[in-house]
């Protein structure tokens, strides 16, 4: 069996996968699983239990009766890891709206928006097999996958399920804190020298009557300064929001092919389909793309755009 993700992976799709792998091997105990993903995350999970069972490599040469292919809208999302000629069968696990690849590509196509988070949808998977036994190792990957991905509970995609499956993950001994230490805790001294120069680029824009637009971004130069890298801008996206009547928070990086990375924030506007108009995705609230050109030149695109449409 054989199991992967998105490119630069989140807590969510490491924690989902790291308990469908833990769910599998706990019970049925001669399986044989793979677990890859092309890149390390930004943060360093090693408190997540069998994060060290993940090996990270661009290419697996392999073939599988099974392939688990965890939150890609696209298949390619997961880097070309693995060709699906090498794969004889292959489910996908998502819970993000944009579906890009032709359902036929898979054996079992699962993607439900509705839900918060893929830990959420794992979590919802054992629960109904009534095979897989819980436990603190598998509680625990979910639970970082459900609270990352929802926000600790504050975004807009939080609902009754989400602290549902909070309360029963909790009950197998998780312990909150020491998740929110492990990821929310763990900022360098650099990192947050970056944070106040990233912050000082702030700028509010106001989209007509209704809407505003906090933009701030990082150049390859900050980087190069404050000896840091984009893996050190984890959760800067979120700031702008933190201004009073700012609907949308936006964070350019700039990288080192001239490239554009662009996260995109929002309460109330579907910045998903905003991302997709430059072939990126995500969320209804939490979004992404990249851009072919200069960071100015990205700012004006995207205000351009949502003042277009709103």
């Amino acid at each position: 069996m054989f199991i992967t993700g998105h490119v630069n992976p989140d807590a969510d799709v490491i924690g989902s996968s790291l308990a469908i792998y833990l769910g599998i091997k706990k019970t049925f105990r001669d399986k044989k699983i793979d677990i890859c993903f092309v890149e390390p995350p930004k943060i360093n999970f090693n408190f997540i239990p069998s994060y060290n069972k993940i090996l990270f490599t661009t290419k697996i040469n392999k073939k599988f009766d099974l392939g688990i292919i965890m939150e890609c809208s696209n298949i390619s999302r997961a880097g070309n890891i693995i060709d699906i000629s090498q794969l004889k069968r292959i489910i996908k696990i998502d819970h993000h709206f944009n579906n890009g690849d032709k359902k036929e590509i898979y054996d079992l196509d699962i993607v439900y928006p509705e839900y918060a988070s893929c830990a959420e949808m794992v979590f919802d998977i054992f629960n109904r097999s009534n095979k897989v036994k819980f436990d603190n190792e598998i509680a625990l990957c979910l639970y970082v996958g459900l609270v990352t991905d929802t926000g600790m509970f504050q975004w807009g995609n939080t609902n009754q399920f989400s602290f549902y499956t909070a309360m029963k993950l909790l009950s197998y001994g998780v312990d909150p804190y020491e998740v929110y230490k492990n990821i929310y805790r763990q900022r360098s001294y650099n990192s947050i020298i970056l944070l106040g120069k990233v912050l000082s680029t702030l700028e509010v824009i106001n989209l007509g009557k209704k809407y505003k637009v906090g933009i701030i971004f990082a150049t390859n130069e900050m980087f190069e300064t404050t000896n840091t890298t984009i893996k050190d801008t984890e959760d800067f996206v979120n700031y702008p929001m933190n201004v009073a009547g700012v609907n949308v928070g936006i964070f350019l990086k700039e990288q080192k092919d001239g490239t554009v990375r662009v996260s995109l924030r929002s309460d109330s506007i579907n910045v998903e389909k905003i991302a997709r108009l430059w072939s990126g995705g995500g969320h209804k609230f939490a979004a992404g793309a990249t851009l072919n050109c200069t960071i100015e030149e990205a700012k004006r695109e995207i205000v351009r755009t949502l003042k277009s449409m709103f």
